[in-house]
């Protein structure tokens, strides 16, 4: 549409433009002729006194245009071959006039010499003006059409070509299964299309590996409930059977032993699934003094250490971060959880916090075996247990911490403790501001955080 109203002024401006061009040839010729009539009239004169002279012929003058030179007493002095011999315009008025002669209509430009001796009046046929203005308003008029034409057909194509890349990605979505995360394929896209197609086929791999990694734990959990839950039945079987009150009481206490397990394992997967798709926004993070958590996570698991005769030691310094509570008290439970699980008994487990070059920390070192240099990567995967360590974890302690940390962009290390242990370290980003004394505002957390420690007491 913008090119075809373009099409059309400039039609309508090249119109007048050769209007103009016209009306200047049209008046050039007329000074031409006029500056050497004169002359012509003058040489005419001596030869033949008193005779109308045919100055100019076809062949001469464009066949266009027709002249009259008159005296001022209406003296018809000169007049091309095919002119009449009445004036052109009967007033001798100079300027352009538009006249109907014979029937036919005249474009007509009359002058002065500069003397008044003479005055030439030159006539063009608007006719044949028109053939030429038309002739050339035609050709610009085929061009500008061929050329729409050329300009519809690319567009067509270009269109076409990129909603055939739309129609078919629509044609990929629409067609395939909820839980198919293949990419979308699509040949040759335009250039414009393809950060989109990339985009969408960057979100379908993180739903593959969101539906990989849920289908791994949803398939591992199923096997390591199995378990636990096989011997709460063998257990509540055993204290059925039982033929003395004896064995009832002791079948009843292992199957509280096997339900706190199953209980325990549960709480640790549903704190997994949950920090495994948790990231910390702005609006759901709090400050926090790591001191005041850790003492309050200590204080709760305390009574459990003691009961195993572990001797537990604090250094907790104050360090202000920003987080969910909850997540952090979780992280710290299961590091103390799994130092107490590997520790001897009677051992030392020591929990520190505080800051260290630039960051703030907590760690949790205790006088267990260890764990292997080989091994210190995998023992975050889901599952993953240490062989012959002697303990009934569930693997999923150390991938809580994992998935703690990684939502709270901070840093996990493992390494050698002085204690003969294990050495676990997480490092978190110092908050901008620090928190107001006594207990940390509470988050949205605050509940879940209360519920897990209700349910390992």
């Amino acid at each position: 549409m913008a090119w075809l109203a373009g099409g059309v002024a400039v039609l309508f401006a090249a119109r007048d433009e050769g209007e103009q061009l016209h009306r200047a040839r049209l008046e050039d010729v007329a000074r031409v002729i006029l500056q050497f009539a004169a002359h012509e009239i003058a040489e005419v004169e001596e030869e033949h006194p008193g005779q109308i002279v045919h100055f100019e012929t076809a062949t001469t003058l464009d066949r266009r245009y027709q002249y009259q030179v008159w005296s001022p007493a209406g003296k018809l002095l000169l007049v091309s071959s095919d002119a009449p011999r009445d004036p052109f315009v009967p007033a001798f008025e100079a300027g352009r006039h538009e006249r109907t002669i014979d029937g036919r209509p005249y474009q007509i430009f009359a002058a002065w010499s500069a003397d008044r001796s003479m005055q030439i009046q030159v006539a063009e046929h608007a006719d044949m003006r028109q053939f030429f203005v038309g002739s050339f308003n035609g050709y610009l008029l085929v061009f500008f059409v061929a050329s729409t034409l050329a300009l519809i057909l690319l567009n067509a194509w270009m269109f076409g070509r990129t909603t055939r890349a739309l129609d078919s990605a629509a044609a990929q979505l629409t067609d395939r299964a909820a839980e198919d995360p293949r990419p979308i394929v699509v040949e040759n896209p335009p250039r414009e299309l393809r950060p989109m197609l990339d985009s969408i086929n960057a979100l379908f791999r993180r739903f593959a590996r969101a539906l990989d990694s849920e289908r791994h734990f949803t398939a591992a959990a199923a096997h390591e409930l199995r378990t636990p839950l096989a011997a709460v039945r063998v257990q509540a079987q055993v204290a059925d059977r039982a033929r003395t009150a004896k064995e009832a009481r002791a079948a009843l206490e292992q199957l509280g032993v096997c339900v706190d397990r199953a209980s325990r394992m549960i709480d640790q997967l549903l704190t997994l699934a949950q920090f495994e798709t948790t990231r910390v926004s702005p609006g759901s993070a709090a400050p926090i003094d790591l001191q005041v958590l850790a003492t309050q996570v200590v204080n709760d698991v305390r009574p459990l250490l003691e009961q195993r005769g572990i001797n537990l030691r604090t250094n907790l310094q104050p360090a202000s971060v920003t987080g969910l509570e909850f997540g952090l008290s979780a992280l710290l439970r299961n590091l103390l959880d799994n130092a107490a699980r590997y520790c001897p008994e009677r051992g030392t487990v020591r929990v520190e916090s505080g800051e260290r070059d630039g960051m703030a920390f907590l760690s949790v070192d205790d006088s267990g075996p260890g764990i292997p240099v080989e091994e210190r990567e995998r023992v975050f995967e889901r599952f993953y247990r240490l062989q012959n360590n002697g303990t009934d974890g569930s693997g999923v302690g150390l991938s809580i911490v994992q998935s703690v940390a990684r939502a709270h962009g901070a840093r996990v290390k493992l390494a050698d403790s002085d204690l003969g242990g294990l050495h676990a370290v997480v490092f978190i980003a110092l908050a901008t501001m620090e928190p107001t004394t006594g207990t940390p505002p509470r988050t949205q957390g605050d509940s879940s955080a209360r519920s897990l420690r209700a349910s390992e007491r």
